[in-house]
């Protein structure tokens, strides 16, 4: 009987033994899932932030191409305005001086000075 009690306690120490080493191993590898989970994060989120800085320079490049196409619109109209008003003054000019020139071979030039200083 004392046989079959220090054979029970020897599998109580190597039951005991077996546990701890099972729990050994299961704490090991959840550090090691802990630390590829870790490792995963880090990549995923570096990955991440990779992308959201080439989406940004990629929405500056598109900003830029609509700036300046805006730009080159409102330019080409600017031209397009000081062309008429440079064509209107010319006319007006031109009209101003006919009239003048119709005004000097009529003769009224000289009335509407006098009538002006008188």
């Amino acid at each position: 009987m004392l046989e079959a009690f220090k054979t029970i306690k020897e599998r109580e120490l190597e039951a005991k033994r077996i546990i701890e080493d099972a729990l050994a191993q299961a704490e090991n590898i959840k550090k090691e899932s802990e630390q590829r989970a870790l490792q995963e994060y880090e990549r995923a989120y570096k990955s991440t932030i990779s992308l959201a800085e080439q989406k940004i320079i990629e929405l500056k490049e598109r900003m830029a191409e609509i700036v300046n196409q805006e730009v080159k619109n409102i330019l080409s109209e600017a031209e397009k305005k000081a062309k008429e008003i440079e064509t209107k003054a010319i006319s007006k000019f031109e009209k101003a001086i006919d009239t003048i020139l119709n005004d000097i071979l009529k003769g009224e030039v000289e009335n509407r000075v006098f009538k002006v200083n008188h």
